[in-house]
């Protein structure tokens, strides 16, 4: 019987649902900050890789205008390395792209969390009053 005994001991007691909705908003709102955030950063990366990938572009094209134009013998091998490293810029730039859509696609569901917290507790609040 001790277990049902309440008299002069502290009753267990649930937080108003106003103050589960202000700390689901917070934590919502740092979910999203810190998502946006990620973006950002995948997005300065790309962007820095992308700019650098137009200058090797544009040595690598008068590196092979010059060796065309027989104004240099030694350009080949550099012509080469300026081609590779076009190629690993082009990838990791695809491998970012990927990146930004899946956190893209991350944040639109972060923006429903807040949504989908409520219709749960929605149920259960209305699955509590029927129990009562």
């Amino acid at each position: 019987m001790a277990l049902f005994k309440f008299q002069g001991q502290k009753q267990f007691r649930v937080r108003s649902p106003r103050r589960d909705r202000e700390t689901d908003a917070a934590r919502a709102a740092r979910l999203l900050a810190l998502v946006d955030g990620l973006r950002k950063e995948i997005e300065r990366e790309r962007d820095g890789l992308r700019n650098r990938h137009e200058s090797v572009a544009f040595q690598a094209a008068f590196s092979q205008q010059a060796l065309e134009d027989d104004e240099a013998t030694s350009m080949s091998p550099a012509i080469s390395d300026l081609t590779d490293m076009m190629i690993r810029y082009a990838e990791r730039i695809s491998a970012l792209e990927k990146q930004i859509d899946f956190v893209t696609g991350l944040r639109a569901q972060a923006k429903l969390f807040p949504l989908e917290n409520e219709e749960v507790g929605a149920s259960a609040a209305g699955k509590g009053r029927r129990l009562a």
